[in-house]
């Protein structure tokens, strides 16, 4: 059962984190998914700073490799993915939620 909490433990620091690191960036322009994956690497990094959850973990939450987002400067958007990766979702939401 810890390990369930621990889960819901690094998605808060994810939600936590996110709106920092999107403020950050907000008067860059658009979302594009080039832009999408630098906040993405900015939150991982400053979740895994806090020395608080595994490797394995972090690797869990954030975009896996194997689903080969785009990384250009298109607008980044989920329209037709099947899956949102846990930390994608809210760096999207709250960059709309400024924007």
């Amino acid at each position: 059962m810890s390990n369930y909490n621990i889960l819901f433990d690094a998605e808060a620091a994810v939600q936590e984190i996110v709106p920092r690191v999107v403020e950050r960036h907000r008067a860059k322009g658009i979302l594009t998914w080039n832009r999408l994956h630098r906040l993405e690497e900015e939150v991982m990094s400053e979740v895994s700073s806090s020395g608080r959850f595994s490797k394995r973990l972090l690797e869990i939450i954030f975009a896996p490799a194997a689903v080969s987002y785009p990384n250009d400067d298109r607008l980044a958007s989920f329209d037709g993915h099947d899956f949102v990766p846990v930390v994608f979702g809210p760096i999207e939401k709250a960059w709309h939620h400024v924007h």
